[in-house]
């Protein structure tokens, strides 16, 4: 079978999304330190000029915050992941199945070990076609592909 241009695009993103979860979990923690660090310093009367008149070196801080290249790398993970999630709400209960144990724990698992399951009954061949339906459904609700 011919992969589909959509095909490991999807498989990327899905790979990815146990990755983005914690990396979105790591940015808030830095985010957070660049206001902490300049927490418990009296800045009462120390000034900074702006556009806007003058503030005080907190509140530049958590303007920077706001500015900084880890709030946009934030919301674009933060994006894919409810992205994601909301295409896996739109699989069916064995097409979700075969997609998490497939690819959500961050490695591809290998198909023996899905089709063999205990909880999959429908052997090999129907395994393959559930899997490639998932895959497109997925490529459809995020925008890849086209029905």
């Amino acid at each position: 079978m011919r992969l589909k241009h959509y095909y490991s695009r999807v498989i990327k993103e899905l790979l990815n999304y146990k990755e983005y979860k914690q990396r979105c979990a790591v940015i808030k923690i830095e985010l957070d330190e660049l206001i902490e660090a300049n927490r418990g310093v009296n800045y009462e009367g120390v000034n900074t000029k702006s556009s806007k008149g003058f503030r005080s070196t907190t509140e530049t801080a958590v303007i920077n915050r706001e500015e900084s290249e880890l709030k946009e790398e934030l919301r674009s993970k933060e994006c894919m992941i409810a992205k994601i999630e909301k295409a896996l709400e739109g699989l069916d209960t064995i097409e979700k199945f075969i997609v998490e144990k497939k690819y959500m724990t961050g490695r591809i698992e290998k198909d023996v070990n899905i089709y063999t399951h205990p909880k999959f009954e429908w052997g090999r061949n129907k395994y393959y076609d559930f899997k490639d339906q998932a895959i497109e459904k997925i490529a459809r609700i995020l925008g890849y592909a086209k029905k």
